[in-house]
């Protein structure tokens, strides 16, 4: 599972707008389900101008523009995330299934 930094600069598969990624398997609340996706992003350069993130999984991403800051402190919560998210109880949703 690869798990990109905060800041990471990203082109999605079926999407117009660059997004800057700002969480990593953020819940989410669609139609009373609660789940979570991979990444939580907001729109770049714009930054959050809404209250509204955007969500999506590795797989809907087309490009990568820019590589987020990545340290020692990042890695290790890299394979904190890869170990833990084994044992996340809430389903994984699609970009398709919360549309």
């Amino acid at each position: 599972m690869r798990i990109l930094p905060l800041g990471t600069i990203v082109r999605l598969k079926e999407g117009t707008e660059k997004l800057m990624v700002t969480s990593r398997l953020p819940l989410c609340n669609h139609n009373g389900k609660i789940g979570y996706l991979d990444y939580g992003a907001c729109i770049y350069p714009q930054g959050q101008i809404s209250p509204q993130s955007f969500f999506f999984n590795d797989e809907d991403i087309e490009e990568i523009c820019f590589e987020g800051y990545r340290d020692e402190k990042e890695e290790k919560f890299c394979e904190l995330c890869k170990e833990q998210v084994k044992d996340i109880k809430y389903p994984r949703f699609t970009i398709r299934e919360i549309e």
